[in-house]
């Protein structure tokens, strides 16, 4: 190999005392001609190799190897901006880099000799800024975006000890009533936001794509979670979003450099958790990476019956394969085994859940009836720079759950005759296997152009997405009485609440399943939509931006078509350069409407529902990055909903009619917070005040409606907080606590508002000790042993005061 020496230079970093660092830097030409970029080691003042050093250019971040190492081998011809950072500190060296040329630097740091750079770093983690290119699909910082959005970290789930996707979200600022939600065969995580239920939004979106809906994960992969608020069909599209906004999984992605953890986690109700993330290079030049996740879980429920068994793995690669073309591959094998039981109510004269004075630790189910799913998701990307403006990127998502749901529901009604004055349970059993597929494929152009003082970012993007589902169905509409009439018993006993229940037999249930009969169900949909952005800088402050989207919705089975669009429009005015801006934005969202059989097996076909918002409110991003969070206004109208209303015309034979003219108004204030003020110290917070209500409703034969009411599981007010301080020097250097928690008002368990549930306060807290090599935590969750309920639909106890302790080894 020929090399030649273009220039030396020596450059000095004046760091956070008490560090002290000098880098010498050798800048070397390498003659090779299929990549363009830079490469080097990292040497200590011993010529020793230093790893953990973050290294900087032109936006992208490698960590250097227990050798030392770091490379980019996807740069363009041009002068770019090296950033060596420790400790938050920032110093910048020029170079210009020649296509067709490697740059070589090898840096020399001279430290003190009484502190460990790894140590520094383990000190100085941060949490994770307000940072994203899947928001906008396009480079785009916070500031310059006029979607409000909030970054969770994998940080703050460290800390959190978050052993379930469900303790994650909880964590998520604007998130509200999250829950296991319940739908043809599946079992997923649903939420609020916003006054809108996420059933499809809530983690459903992995990298920017579509995976199944109501189909679990593990946040053993987690990266982060974008929290992208309200209505964003124009970009992500109208399946497995809500109005009031989605969840995007950002996965952990291959790196430069080996290293690894081992993670084991133990507490109350037999919990058991091991996890691996194991980072390699597989080969000696670092362009074929490899890193691999897997959780092994294993948990009784805090009630008297009840399992929890998971295993997640998944491994991905990074293959550069020159300067300009990457190629990515995902996969995630997700096997699942759990208890899935619902609350609901029959004929009940309560107001309020709290007068069932329920025992939380009553079941009324068996370890032998639980849900099964195996989930198998897989994405590839290929990501090329064709110039220096203009950027492909292709992805592709298939996703498959198969299923075997086991639903108990238990329904309360007031007892009557010999059982007048109690509290019934009808337990309903519904036996539902099933399969959904999801296939995305995806092709974004993004542009990028100034002229003197204006800037152009720009994105033209394809879309194809296809979902496919069948399952069958079959229930035990009152097991004991059905339980009862099979083994020959002359009276049902009925089951009363807070009171022992007959134990659900598995032989007796697949008996009755079998004298049951089968509905079968199925869908086939597939979208092609189109799409582009525009985002224009002026005079270095000014953003304005918009775009639109339409979409062709095929719905196969019921044989009919429809086209739909969705624009949306923000302008952003950085009052303050990086670091204060005021913002307003308009967003649509839609939903398409599958057409009603009437009476006559005529067909009536609806136009796609339409959601609009508008926004306004501020962005900030002070101490040069270390306080961020978003003040807004939002103002979300739904109309074009199809309700139900009597027939008045005397001629026809129907009853009832449906029309499209139904409406929903969400209006609200919200608040986020991420700030890291000084050193060592985190801090995590959101509020939100939402004030949605039904304005136009279905009617009854008796002229009834919801007309006016709120939507089921809609809080007023609800806030989430997590706060940690970590010492940082000293003889207890590493040791750490944390506090936080999360607050809801009380909100209606129906659309008709007729029985409430309480609102709630749980309070966690956590201590560790964090070493470069090792982590040991405990973390005490729902401390005060308050007893409450999320709902949406139906209802579910949560669980109780438990504690969980975390061991970490670090590779």
């Amino acid at each position: 190999m020929r090399r030649i020496i273009v220039v030396a230079s020596t450059l000095t970093f004046l760091l956070y005392s008490p560090v002290k660092v000098n880098a010498s830097v050798k800048f070397e030409m390498i003659n090779e001609d299929i990549r363009t970029g830079i490469s080097g080691k990292v040497f200590d003042q011993d010529n020793k190799p230093v790893e953990n050093v973050k290294v900087t250019i032109n936006g992208k971040i490698v960590i250097t190897n227990a050798a030392g190492e770091y490379s980019f081998t996807e740069l363009s011809e041009g002068t770019y901006d090296i950033i060596a950072e420790i400790n938050g500190k920032k110093e910048t060296v020029q170079v210009s880099i020649i296509k067709d040329k490697m740059i070589s630097h090898n840096f020399n740091l001279y430290l003190d000799q009484s502190i460990d750079l790894s140590e520094v770093n383990v000190a100085a983690k941060r949490f994770a800024e307000k940072k994203s290119d899947m928001v906008a699909r396009m480079p785009l910082s916070n500031l310059e975006n006029s979607q409000v959005y909030t970054v969770v970290p994998k940080e703050l789930l460290d800390e959190q000890v978050a052993t379930d996707f469900r303790g994650a979200l909880m964590s998520s600022p604007g998130v509200t009533n999250v829950s296991l939600g319940v739908g043809s065969g599946g079992t997923g995580l649903a939420m609020m936001m916003r006054g809108f239920t996420g059933a499809d939004g809530a983690g459903a979106i992995r990298n920017g794509m579509a995976t199944n809906y109501v189909s679990l994960s593990d946040p053993v992969n987690l990266d982060r979670l974008e929290i992208i608020k309200g209505p964003s069909s124009t970009l992500f599209g109208s399946t497995l979003v809500s109005y009031g906004g989605l969840v995007n999984r950002v996965t952990k992605q291959a790196t430069v450099g080996e290293k690894g953890e081992v993670s084991i986690s133990a507490g109350g109700y037999s919990l058991g958790r091991a996890t691996l993330d194991y980072n390699k290079p597989l080969n000696k030049d670092n362009t074929l990476l490899f890193r691999i996740n897997a959780a092994v879980h294993r948990e009784k429920s805090f009630q008297d019956q009840g399992v929890n068994k998971t295993l997640m793995i998944a491994p991905t690669f990074k293959y550069l394969v020159s300067d300009r073309l990457t190629l990515g591959l995902d996969i995630e094998y997700f096997q699942s085994e759990r208890n899935t039981t619902y609350v609901g109510l029959g004929k009940t004269s309560i107001k309020n859940l709290d007068e069932l004075d329920w025992d939380f630790k009553r079941s009324y189910t068996s370890n032998d009836l639980t849900s099964k799913a195996n989930v198998l998701n897989v994405f590839a990307n290929a990501n090329y720079i064709i110039n220096d403006h203009w950027t492909s990127d292709t992805r592709f998502s298939y996703s498959n759950t198969d299923n075997n749901a086991n639903y108990l529901f238990l329904l309360i009604s007031d007892g009557t005759g010999d059982y007048a004055g109690e509290r019934l349970l009808q337990r309903r059993i519904m036996n539902l296997p099933s399969n959904f597929n999801t296939t995305q494929i995806q092709q974004n152009f993004v542009g990028k152009h100034k002229w003197g003082d204006i800037e152009n970012k720009f994105l033209v993007g394809v879309d194809f997405t296809q979902l496919v589902t069948s399952d069958s169905r079959v229930t035990v509409n009152d097991y004991d009485k059905s339980a009862s009439t099979l083994l020959g018993l002359t009276k049902a006993q009925q089951t009363i609440v807070n009171q022992d229940a007959p134990t659900i037999n598995s032989n007796t249930y697949e008996t009755l399943l079998g004298q049951g009969t089968r509905a079968a169900n199925s869908r086939n949909t597939v979208t092609y939509s189109a799409y582009v952005s525009d985002v224009i800088k002026f005079f270095d402050r000014l953003n304005v931006s918009a775009g639109v989207r339409v979409d062709r919705f095929n719905d196969k089975k019921n044989n009919y078509m429809q086209t739909a669009w969705s624009p949306k429009f923000g302008v952003v005015y950085e009052i303050i350069k990086n670091q204060l801006s005021l913002f307003g934005n308009y967003q649509n969202g839609f939903k398409n409407v599958q057409p009603t059989t009437l009476a006559d097996n005529n067909r009536q076909f609806f136009k796609p529902e339409q959601s609009n918002q508008f926004e306004t409110g501020i962005k900030f991003e002070l101490l040069k990055g270390k306080i961020n969070g978003t003040v807004s206004y939002y103002d979300i109208k739904v109309k074009d909903k199809v309700r139900t209303v009597p027939n008045t015309d005397p001629t026809s034979a129907l009853t009832t009619i449906s029309v499209q003219d139904a409406t929903q108004k969400s209006t609200g204030f919200e608040f986020d917070l991420i700030a890291n003020p000084f050193r060592g110290f985190h801090i995590i917070a959101g509020y939100g005040y939402n004030s949605s209500r039904f304005q136009k409703s279905a009617e009854t034969t008796t002229g009834t409606s919801v007309e006016g009411n709120r939507p089921a599981g809609v809080p007023y007010n609800s806030a989430n907080y997590w706060a940690s301080y970590k010492l940082t020097r000293g003889e207890f250097n590493g040791l750490g606590f944390g506090f936080g928690g999360n607050y809801s008002d009380g909100y209606y368990f129906n659309d008709a508002n007729t029985v409430k549930v309480s609102g709630f306060s749980t309070i966690d807290a956590s201590i560790f000790y964090e070493k470069a090599k090792f982590r040991i935590a405990l973390k005490g969750n729902n401390l005060a042993n308050k007893k409450y309920w999320t709902t949406l639909s139906w209802a579910q106890p949560q669980q109780t005061r438990t504690f969980v302790a975390n061991l970490t080894f670090k590779f």
